[in-house]
């Protein structure tokens, strides 16, 4: 049977003032990590809508009534559609989460629409964590849930709420009793692979990173970037600096200007084929999304276990989709690459074609140089020494070159960047009839002796070339003729950036460079162990645990039986706690329901003391203000955490005085 409106309206009084606050703060505080993503006219609806409830409360004026909220919240909605174009998606959906929670405020007549309001707030810090997931972000997803919890506690409280040490003491108590079964669903819930929380970003936004064209000039723009690309950690003793080339896309196809990609060819058995001379080098890596589908590897990958990719006939290691996570995977490599055969004729065409008219000056040079030559190799080498011997410059700012880039670079600016020697060598092997290509990747990396892995960054982004000689592709790099130090030494001690000023000060003193080599340990050890954690640390984790071969079975039956453990100490404790003497209260308020029987029915099982004090004050007006006082008495002793003995004992003695004469039997039917 409903109840008349008037009724419900008497038993969800509004929220007190300092409820109001509690509600405002947590909306607020879950709004900032959304600010700098969604559009301003919804982060100006939340704060509008805010500042109005508020108002509203100060002046003590109704709420809107559903004839405005209806048609806001079907505006606001068509608003997100016709931003978005969507209501799905991390920044879409975000912007309709703050839309209803801010609608929602508008409404808040009664406990459950504040604890919706809550909720709601609860999905805002799910949705930031989707989108940010540095290692700061737990620090300020626990303030935030910590927060929102005492919000819940205290809105649901009927009358004022607590004082903020009791609610925070009492919102530590279930955060603490959560955290096991939290930590065990974190470890034991099947996983998909990679972390169930990572969602593409939209797809306009611009990430660090290689590409699969290059003209002179674009690694240098990468160069100018601090941002780490991957981290390493190799399983046993690292290779030397001047051999850990960082393999990506290769480019084979020129224009006259431009170097790119040939669109890439998996040939099956690839692996088997290759001459595995020379050590072979261990070693995992955490790479950062790139929204590109290769993965870098140490320069030729025999062995990987990352998912679902190949190894192209360039020897470079995809992915058969962009890595728009953080992914860890691990491999192992040769340090050079060798394929035994012969090159056909249309690949070797391919290789070693130049644009007709493209760098008169280079071509002709190269043949009166090839012409010189003992062979193919010592051509090669003439080109290296006119580099060491000219006044050739290594320079992260060059002049901008023309359409002849090349003849520009080698006889005019003779100052650039590794791209621009690197294309400068190849045209010179091509133009000479020598197969050659340029490899992108990054060469070098920054060792953290605190955590044994190195840090390998934009600004170690590198080009150099391969050549076909004696039956297989060959690197060579024009830069370390240049400037060896950027090879054998790293980026740092080759050239001087002005972005990078900020980053070599603070490595200038000794504090510095450990302040910083500390915040990146500590940021691996979150990406290695919280953010990567996926199916193949779950696999590991169960064989450490003696299960040799592991399998979903064994994940669930493990989950179970750690949910139940944990909920039966959970039941036990409160069992203990409530066991032995009666609860006083308790005993207080079945004797007030027996006495209040007296005066009209029994409490039904299915009634709250809310509604059963409502529905007996409505049958018995002449006692309603003493049945009322007494229901919400009860109310406020039993969730109030560490209520006062001597209110309860003030209670106890109310119920006792309360003998309310019989109803007749006709009122009690």
């Amino acid at each position: 049977m409903n109840r008349p409106r008037r009724e419900r309206r008497e038993e969800a009084p509004l929220e007190s003032a300092g409820q109001l606050a509690w509600l405002l703060g947590t909306l607020l505080l879950v709004t900032l990590p959304h600010v700098p993503h969604v559009h301003p006219w919804v982060t100006a609806m939340v704060i509008g809508i805010a500042a109005a409830r508020l108002s509203l409360a100060l002046r003590r004026r109704r709420l809107p009534s559903a004839w405005l909220r209806v048609p806001l919240t079907l505006l606001a909605f068509a608003g997100i559609l016709a931003t978005y174009r969507q209501v799905s998606g991390v920044d879409a959906g975000s912007s309709l989460l703050l839309v209803m929670a801010a609608m929602k405020l508008l409404e808040t007549r009664g406990r459950r629409d504040r604890a919706i309001v809550v909720f709601i707030c609860f999905f805002l810090l799910f949705a930031a964590f989707l989108r940010e997931q540095a290692v700061w972000s737990p620090a300020y997803l626990l303030l935030t849930v910590t927060v929102a919890t005492m919000a819940l506690l205290q809105t649901a409280r009927p009358r004022a709420p607590l004082p903020p040490a009791e609610a925070l003491a009492v919102t530590g108590r279930l955060l603490l009793q959560a955290a096991p079964l939290a930590l065990l669903l974190f470890l034991l819930f099947p996983r998909i692979p990679g972390p169930f929380w990572s969602l593409p970003q939209a797809g306009g936004r611009a990430h660090s990173g290689l590409s699969d064209e290059l003209s002179p000039g674009d690694i240098s723009e990468l160069v100018l970037s601090d941002e780490v690309a991957f981290r390493v950690r190799f399983d046993g003793p690292p290779p030397a600096s001047a051999q850990l080339y960082w393999r990506g896309p290769v480019l084979a196809k020129f224009d006259g200007r431009r170097w790119s990609a040939r669109a890439p060819a998996y040939l099956p058995g690839l692996r088997r084929r290759l001459e595995r001379s020379g050590p072979e080098v261990g070693y995992e890596i955490t790479l950062e999304p790139h929204r590109q589908p290769w993965l870098l590897a140490l320069e030729t990958p025999i062995d990987w276990d990352a998912p679902k990719a190949a190894l192209s006939s360039t020897f470079t290691l995809a992915s058969i989709r962009p890595v728009e996570r953080r992914l860890a995977y691990r491999a192992r490599s040769l340090l050079s690459t060798r394929t035994p055969g012969s090159m056909p004729a249309p690949a070797r065409a391919a290789d070693t074609w130049l644009p007709p008219d493209s760098n008169p000056r280079s071509r002709a040079w190269a043949a009166e140089l090839r012409a010189a030559s003992r062979d193919e190799r010592d051509y090669l080498g003439r080109i290296l020494a006119h580099f060491r011997r000219e006044p050739f410059f290594y320079s992260l700012t060059p002049a901008a070159l023309g359409a002849q880039s090349v003849d520009e670079f080698l006889f005019d600016r003779r100052e650039g960047f590794c791209g621009h020697y690197a294309s400068a060598f190849a045209v010179l092997a091509r133009a000479a009839g020598i197969p050659a290509r340029i490899v992108t990747g990054y060469q070098g990396g920054e060792r953290n002796p605190l955590g044994d892995y190195w840090i390998v960054r934009q600004a170690d982004a590198h080009a150099w070339v391969e050549v076909w000689l004696d039956g297989h592709w060959e690197r060579i790099d024009p830069t370390a003729a240049v400037a060896p130090e950027r090879i054998e030494r790293g980026m740092d001690t080759a050239v001087r950036s002005g972005r990078l000023r900020g980053a070599e000060a603070l490595r200038g003193s000794a504090l510095g460079q450990r302040l910083l080599l500390s915040w990146d340990a500590v940021n691996a050890a979150w990406n290695r162990w919280v953010l990567a954690y996926g199916p193949d640390s779950q696999q590991r984790l169960l064989r450490l645990a003696g299960i040799a071969d592991p399998s979903l079975r064994h994940l669930l039956a493990l989950l179970i039986a750690g949910m139940s453990a944990g909920l039966a100490w959970l039941a036990w404790r409160s069992q203990r706690r409530h066991s032995g003497r009666p609860d006083p209260l308790l005993r207080s308020y079945r004797l007030l329901c027996r006495r209040t029987a007296r005066a009209w029915r029994a409490r039904r099982p299915a009634e709250t003391p809310a509604e059963y004090a409502a529905a007996a004050a409505r049958a018995r007006p002449e006692l309603a203000a003493q049945i009322r006082g007494l229901f919400e008495d009860y109310e406020r002793l039993r969730y109030e955490p560490d209520a006062d003995r001597a209110a309860i004992g003030r209670f106890e003695a109310e119920v006792r005085r309360f003998r309310p004469p019989r109803a007749p039997a006709r009122a009690r039917a």
